[in-house]
């Protein structure tokens, strides 16, 4: 449940321009549903009710909803994805879609261990040529690490959780890991186009 709750804080971070500009269409109707539900209190609805500019008045919910925490977070995509907003922001309808976990969440250890398994012999290759990593951190990784599957992996993992990689999903690796040049076997990268 925190891993979930974890993901859809991040999936609202990421996807905050582009809510921000789909629901300043009518951001009356989404701060009445949202206060009816609890996703944002008393207060704050008070904060938000008198803004005029529709961009900042979506910026001020979505704000006060993150600082209320993963359930209000929680509640507010659920809120997104269900029919009454479906039907007055037909743009939201990417929500619904089977793979966006896939495309907007970072990509799992489980995963990238995975993944690490396949491109094991190669792996200081991958992280020069295609994940950008320095090559001391690759001998760091090198010096810490007595098996290839796990130099790969911790590899991986550090292509993962560096700040400048905002999108280290599961789609971009497996579009960064598809180069030709690599010889990288597709099918060994299946595990990366399956949903959760």
């Amino acid at each position: 449940m925190a891993e979930e709750s974890q993901r859809d804080c991040e999936l609202l971070r990421s996807l905050r321009p582009k809510l921000i500009d789909i629901l300043s269409a009518d951001p009356e109707f989404v701060l009445q549903h949202a206060h009816s539900l609890h996703l944002v209190t008393h207060n704050g609805y008070q904060r938000v009710k008198p803004q005029v500019i529709p961009t900042e008045k979506v910026t001020t919910l979505l704000d006060l909803v993150y600082e209320r925490g993963p359930e209000a977070v929680h509640g507010l995509l659920e809120l997104l994805k269900g029919d009454l907003c479906q039907e007055n922001f037909p743009k939201l309808s990417f929500l619904k879609s089977p793979d966006m976990d896939l495309q907007l969440s970072k990509v799992t250890e489980k995963r990238l261990m995975t993944v690490a398994g396949k491109i094991a012999r190669n792996w200081r290759q991958v992280g020069i040529l295609v994940l950008d990593i320095s090559s001391e951190k690759l001998d760091d990784i090198d010096a810490d690490n007595p098996q290839q599957a796990m130099k790969a992996f911790n590899m991986l993992r550090t292509w993962r959780n560096c700040p400048k990689n905002k999108e280290a999903t599961a789609a971009k690796l497996y579009s960064l890991l598809s180069h030709e040049d690599l010889g990288i076997a597709p099918e060994s990268l299946s595990c990366l186009q399956e949903s959760s």
